[in-house]
Formats: C-alpha cells, structure tokens, sequence
C-alpha cells in the first residue's frame, strides 16, 4: 500500500478522528451522522466498510458454530444456533472494523485529504489552515506538522 504524501510528495500521516467523529464513524449510517467532514468520509470509505463488516460476521459465526459451540451444551438450543452466534457476529463485526478503520483510511487517503483540504483543515493533523499564508510554490505549510498542501484545494466550507 502507497505511504500517504503531501502535495510536495512528502511522506505524512492520516488526519485522526477526534472521539466525537469516531464515535459518530461507529454509527455507521450516514444520514444519522451530524459532522459533515465525517459524512463525506464515510462515503469514500462505505463500500470498504460494508466488505469487512460482513466477513466479521461470518468470521463471527464460523467460530462459534465450529469452534465453540461443539465444546458447550448448547447444540441444540435456540441460544446456540441463533442468539450467541448472532451476538457474537456483531461483537467480531465491529472489532474487526475498528482494527481495520484506519488501513481503509489510509489506503483512501488521496480522497479523504481531498474532503479535510475542502473543510480547511489539514489532511494529515487535522489542523485548521485558514488564514494561513501562502508559500512561493502556491502551498500552505500546516504549522502542526509542516504537510504542505496547494492553496486552491484549501477549501472554505465547515462542518
């Protein structure tokens, strides 16, 4: 996978989520999220999202039907076919994509820099660029960790 770079083709990092985007990301139903910045990442990122959700869940259930529930009691009961499976499909689902967020986000950070850039905020830190001047090679320097950006694909739209 390609190491994320500026626009002067510096290596730099993925701009984290706070724990509010975070948490608002774990919802996963765009419509409900309120952070624009957010709601237009988890576009980017939906299709990759959905892919590793659904192989959790059956990651999920092949553990317990063949791993676990041969070594309990529970073989033929409703709890042991249906609600522990179900259950622990959702744990494994959602553990495997907080481990994975940010791989997918990294491996989308060409589009996801493009979304932080529009919001006026650096795509590597998350640091608010406005208002900050323009170097001789048309870019703006984040003062947080000196990722260099073109100043017209620094947007001015907000969340």
């Amino acid at each position: 996978m390609p190491i994320p770079t500026d626009d002067r083709d510096r290596p730099c990092a993925v701009a984290r989520l706070t724990n509010r985007q975070l948490a608002w990301r774990s919802i996963g139903i765009k419509s409900l999220t309120k952070d624009e910045l957010v709601k237009q990442e988890q576009q980017v990122t939906l299709n990759t999202e959905v892919a590793i959700a659904l192989l959790g869940g059956v990651l999920g259930w092949v553990l317990w039907t063949g791993a676990i529930m041969p070594l309990t009691n529970l073989k033929n009961t409703l709890l042991g076919h249906l609600v522990i499976p179900f259950v622990l499909s959702i744990v494994v689902s959602t553990f495997l994509w907080f481990v994975s967020l940010s791989w997918v986000r990294q491996r989308k950070f060409s589009k996801i820099a493009g979304i932080h850039l529009l919001h006026g905020k650096c795509a590597a830190c998350g640091y608010e660029l406005k208002d900050l001047p323009t170097e001789d090679d048309a870019c703006i320097v984040c003062p947080e960790c000196n990722a260099a950006w073109k100043a017209e694909r620094v947007g001015v739209q907000h969340a």
